[in-house]
């Protein structure tokens, strides 16, 4: 059995969302914290991370997909492999973030008008963009060790 080590390289202010993981698209399991190992044979997988997920509409049983994820083909596992994963959108989140506390303090401090119309289109073009990219969200980097003499091969994969 070869081992896979999942790892959410996580800035300090980004908090700890659970992921969930998929292999060769059957569910592996909940990443809690910053990291998940997994046993599988060797050999080579297609890998999904995801966050979030459908919300129902009404009873109907229609609903809107609201997730993020990243899948990477071809994650070859041998002895002991380590899949790196970050969200690529650490910039534009800084920004919604800091427009955020802005919005809250133009609850208690009146701003200027034009403010509020540059801070509501830039949550539109947030919104946009997330939609756009929601099915590669994440940044997966791939690096294999597969026991002495390896050298620490590395596939990086920007998707």
């Amino acid at each position: 059995m070869a081992m896979l080590t999942l790892r959410h390289s996580r800035r300090f202010y980004e908090p700890r969302l659970p992921h969930l993981v998929f292999v060769d698209g059957l569910y592996a399991g909940t990443m809690q914290g910053d990291e998940m190992q997994l046993l599988l044979p060797a050999g080579r997988y297609r890998v999904r991370v995801q966050f979030g997920g459908r919300v129902p509409l009404g009873r109907s049983g229609r609903g809107v997909d609201l997730s993020v994820s990243s899948t990477l083909d071809g994650v070859e596992v041998r002895r002991a492999s380590t899949l790196c994963f970050h969200d690529r959108e650490r910039v534009w989140n800084l920004l919604f973030d800091l427009d955020l506390a802005l919005w809250v303090v133009s609850l208690f401090v009146p701003l200027p008008k034009v403010f509020k119309l540059v801070s509501d289109l830039f949550f539109v073009v947030w919104i946009v963009r997330i939609v756009l990219i929601r099915k590669r969200y994440y940044r997966m980097t791939v690096s294999m060790a597969d026991g002495p003499g390896s050298h620490g091969l590395t596939k990086t994969e920007r998707i």
